[in-house]
């Protein structure tokens, strides 16, 4: 969403609101790992000018973004409800003003370190991939008993300890 530099007058700020999806986002370095989901992103607040070079962005945005879930990468559903405060430059050839970017940089800031599908996700098998939340793995019973054979010599006598 651009807004004309010339819309905004004095200390009235101009009223943004508008939907964020993800064809609209421009991730060039692929920093943003999740997705915005298909209903998108509803962006609302206000710009202001601060000064000639300036305006202050006051946004919030809610909606809902797709992860993968960490243990398992099924992806999941993650609530967005965000607030950025930032300034924004305004070079002296610049006509529009784009909140584009400042939704992806508060997107950046808040994304979630780390999400699970639940709470308890089992995740997947190292050996063969399975999804341990759908089915049980077929190599844990194989692994077991190859473990005795895949021992270290020089760790078997840890091994007595146990």
């Amino acid at each position: 969403m651009k807004i004309k530099v010339s819309q905004l007058h004095g200390k009235i700020p101009y009223q943004a609101d508008f939907q964020v999806y993800s064809k609209d986002i421009v991730d060039d370095n692929h920093e943003l790992n999740g997705e915005i989901s298909d209903q998108g992103l509803h962006v609302t607040g206000q710009v202001s000018l601060l000064n000639r070079h300036q305006a202050m962005c006051d946004l919030h945005i809610t909606g809902v973004m797709l992860f993968e879930c960490a243990r398992c990468l099924k992806l999941t559903p993650y609530s967005c409800d965000y607030e950025y405060h930032e300034p924004v430059d305004i070079g002296d050839s610049e006509l529009y003003i784009d909140l584009i970017p400042c939704v992806e940089e508060c997107l950046y800031i808040n994304e979630p370190f780390r999400v699970l599908c639940k709470p308890d996700c089992k995740g997947i098998c190292p050996k063969c991939g399975a999804n341990l939340n759908e089915q049980a793995c077929q190599c844990k019973d194989e692994t077991d008993s190859q473990n005795n054979s895949e021992i270290d010599p020089r760790m078997e006598v840890l091994k007595k300890l146990l």
